[in-house]
């Protein structure tokens, strides 16, 4: 009997913790843009993941650009690395051709566009604040930074991020209701050798009713 019951609390202790596998397709993505920490700044590289990330069997992604700009944010030269925001506006682009405002399309509630993702760059020793809403369901966060030895935190709500590989952290909401606001929160250690830090944030909504 207690073999059983070690083995129901071993099954069950990732479930209470609220943990769960990453949506596979947040994974490659973040694979790809962690290839960006190498080639920073080659045009031809961009073009490729641009390409793979147009392909039918990629799923359909947007610019957070809702979340606006914080007064913590890094804005001089050197800001935006991973220039993630040209690529994502880009691959929208191809994905939904004819659509060329962007106040008009650029933001993470587009009905039947669950990935969306936004690069931000922080000042050191700054924390910089973000607000979601209109999200539903499954949320899942993953904040890569440029340099993965960056000593950062990140925070989504009230749950502190948990760390991965390569200097990635994430952040799984089991359940968000379509009223809800999610904080998102980035702060860039005081202790870091570099002045700025470039993040990208990706994020799944499920968007669930």
């Amino acid at each position: 009997m207690k073999h059983y019951y070690l083995l129901f609390i071993l099954f069950c202790l990732p479930f209470s913790k609220g943990f769960a596998q990453d949506d596979p397709h947040l994974n490659r993505m973040a694979g790809d843009i962690k290839s960006l920490q190498k080639k920073a700044g080659n045009k031809a590289f961009l073009n490729q993941l641009v390409l793979r990330w147009s392909e039918s069997s990629m799923p359909k992604i947007t610019l957070m650009d809702e979340i606006g700009r914080d007064a913590n944010e890094y804005k001089g030269d050197g800001a935006n690395k991973f220039r993630m925001n040209q690529l994502v506006t880009f691959v929208y682009d191809r994905q939904n051709r004819g659509m060329v405002s962007k106040g008009d399309y650029f933001n993470s509630t587009e009905k039947g566009i669950h990935y969306s993702a936004i690069e931000k760059t922080v000042s050191k020793g700054k924390t910089v604040t973000y607000t979601l809403k209109g999200h539903s369901g499954t949320q899942e966060f993953l904040f890569i930074p440029f340099n993965k030895k960056s000593k950062y935190s990140a925070k989504v709500n009230n749950s502190d991020a948990q760390k991965k590989d390569d200097g990635v952290q994430y952040v799984r909401l089991a359940k968000v209701n379509k009223q809800d606001e999610i904080h998102l929160s980035i702060t860039y250690d005081q202790t870091n050798s570099a002045k700025y830090e470039s993040f990208v944030i990706l994020n799944y909504n499920r968007q669930e009713p």
